[in-house]
């Protein structure tokens, strides 16, 4: 616990300038708040992508699993082959069970920087209230930093991703990035469609039980 204390003091001159921009506190809490943030999602998208460029193989063979055993699935139980599904399902709940971990692995390394963002506010504003102008419902008329600080994450996080996404340059890394065939995973609402030959089922029924032609007189 001391080394992490120490690494946090170590930070915070390099943290603590973006609470100083502005001398009114609530403009320099906000403006710090909206800083701290920013970097820590660029720090975490940036190694996000890293971590997907380096490991789109393996990404990219779970991903083709699961969309693979996905579609069988989705055709054995069109065909009503109760025994297919049955071993196909199996499979395709392990492939979905990879895909999901790795991508929930890659989640958690692009958020890293936050709970020592936390961590560092913790030491800086921890158990300091901060007083509102109006008393909130269940909360009085003061709060305690998570109350902004997280809010601001997720509003700061959401237009990042946004934004970046209007630049051509990061939509070649997210090309950069990419894994995975582009396969098209099925949906079970396919299920709902008639097999191929169904239509004209009808058409060649009605041929068959048609009007018999009129004799000729």
């Amino acid at each position: 616990m001391g080394i992490f204390h120490d690494f946090l003091v170590a930070l915070d001159p390099f943290i603590i300038w973006a609470f100083r921009l502005s001398a009114e506190p609530w403009t320099g809490f906000l403006a710090g708040s909206f800083v701290l943030n920013l970097i820590c999602i660029v720090l975490g998208d940036v190694t996000s992508i890293l971590a997907r460029r380096l490991n789109r193989k393996v990404y990219g063979s779970y991903h083709d699993d699961m969309v693979r055993h996905h579609n069988l699935t989705v055709k054995a139980l069109r065909n009503s082959n109760k025994d297919a599904y049955k071993a196909v399902n199996k499979q395709a709940n392990e492939a979905f069970g990879k895909y999901f971990f790795s991508q929930a692995g890659a989640f958690t390394l692009s958020i890293w920087p936050l709970p020592f963002a936390l961590a560092w506010m913790e030491l800086r504003f921890g158990g300091i209230p901060l007083d509102l102008p109006f008393a909130i419902p269940g909360l009085g008329q003061s709060v305690f930093y998570p109350f902004f600080f997280i809010p601001i994450y997720i509003a700061v996080r959401i237009s990042y991703g946004k934004l970046m996404s209007r630049f051509s340059f990061y939509q070649r890394i997210q090309t950069w990035t990419r894994y995975g065939k582009e396969t098209e995973m099925l949906s079970f609402v396919d299920l709902l469609k008639p097999t191929p030959g169904q239509d004209d089922a009808p058409a060649r029924d009605g041929e068959s039980q048609g009007a018999k032609p009129k004799e000729e007189p």
